[in-house]
């Protein structure tokens, strides 16, 4: 039976999650924010669930934790697209999913199950988005420009590292997007990350 603990500042949507994950036959603990959470951390979890915004110590303040333990637990940020700068700090301290608010207790046992599976909690930023976007099957150049839009770069600060044209990068963009069928970041975000 997978550990979970999770960790949220809201009590209805923490008590929820719990008993909904306990009859889909996850073992849960919960925390009202990061500090409860570290005290609770030695009993062996296999993912932590946080939220980003909380009192005291907040999700990125406990993925900072987090990562530095022998054997991270597999991590999962809730988050909202909205708050772009937030969650790709959490990605680069080791987040394995994003998970957007509103979403289904389905959708988070869908993600923890996937990410069991995978278990990718220790994998490096780069590795983890790899293997999301291996379901696109993207070239290796189109893998590159999205790698570095998830990272969080503009179009210029791509241009920049690949030596190109912010025009050549916005082309690109605009080529993937027709191919994969979609018109912006926030939607090709909503492809690799699909809740």
């Amino acid at each position: 039976m997978p550990k979970i603990l999770l960790v949220d500042d809201e009590v209805d949507t923490r008590e929820l999650l719990a008993r909904a994950l306990g009859r889909r036959n996850f073992d849960v603990t919960t925390a009202a924010d990061g500090e409860i959470a570290l005290s609770l951390i030695d009993n062996g979890f296999d993912v932590v669930v946080t939220d980003i915004l909380m009192p005291r110590l907040d999700g990125i303040g406990l993925l900072k934790r987090l990562r530095d333990l022998e054997h991270p637990p597999v991590c999962i940020v809730i988050t909202s697209f909205a708050d772009k700068d937030r969650a790709v700090a959490a990605l680069n301290l080791g987040a394995s999913f994003l998970i957007e608010k509103p979403f289904s207790t389905e959708q988070l046992v869908t993600v923890i199950t996937r990410l069991l599976d995978e278990q990718i909690g220790g994998a490096d930023l780069d590795v983890i988005f790899q293997r999301r976007l291996g379901y696109l099957n993207l070239g290796r150049r189109d893998q590159t420009l999205v790698i570095y839009l998830l990272k969080g770069l503009s179009n210029r600060d791509i241009a920049g590292v690949l030596d190109s044209t912010e025009q050549s990068i916005k082309n690109s963009f605009h080529q993937l997007y027709q191919r994969l069928g979609i018109s912006s970041r926030s939607e090709l975000f909503h492809l690799i990350f699909p809740i």
